[in-house]
């Protein structure tokens, strides 16, 4: 069981426990009926507190896309599917895309996914007509992205 559900747990039987009338007839003090038995006064905290949440991570942010271009679309790579191109144009163009993508993708030997992975990016290559290749972890490190980006002519890396 997780710690957080425990934790609610016991702190629901806890104000159960606390809840039922007192068998003697007597009314508790006002100390006792602000906190629950079993809890220390000194204690702060609530039995269904939770550990501090991690702060969360920036929400990815697609690199190297031109002015005036949008990202109409997705091709994995069918050999690579650590590499994935955001396909850029103007906003006018994503219905073509939409339309026409699964034959762009069989020219570049990929296929048109929903959305590029984003949890492990280490690099982007800017491969020329539109295309911005992310290349993600664990299998490429930005070293080995940026030497396969630059091996290909006319392809730049985005810093």
């Amino acid at each position: 069981m997780k710690p957080s559900v425990l934790a609610t747990a016991m702190g629901v039987l806890t104000l159960l426990a606390c809840s039922k009338s007192d068998p003697s007839g007597s009314a508790p003090s006002a100390s006792a009926a602000s906190a629950p038995a079993n809890v220390p006064p000194t204690a702060t905290a609530p039995a269904t507190a939770a550990a501090p949440a991690a702060p969360a991570a920036p929400a990815f942010v697609q690199k190297g896309i031109p002015a005036g271009k949008v990202v109409v679309g997705y091709i994995q790579d069918g050999k690579d599917p650590d590499q994935c191109a955001a396909v850029t144009d103007v906003p006018g163009k994503k219905d073509e895309f939409t339309k026409d993508g699964d034959k762009v993708a069989q020219m570049m030997k990929g296929k048109v996914v929903p959305a590029c992975p984003t949890t492990s990016v280490v690099g982007t290559c800017n491969a020329g007509m539109g295309m911005l290749v992310n290349y993600s972890g664990p299998k490429w490190t930005a070293d080995t992205a940026k030497k396969d980006c630059l091996a290909h002519p006319y392809q730049k890396w985005v810093d």
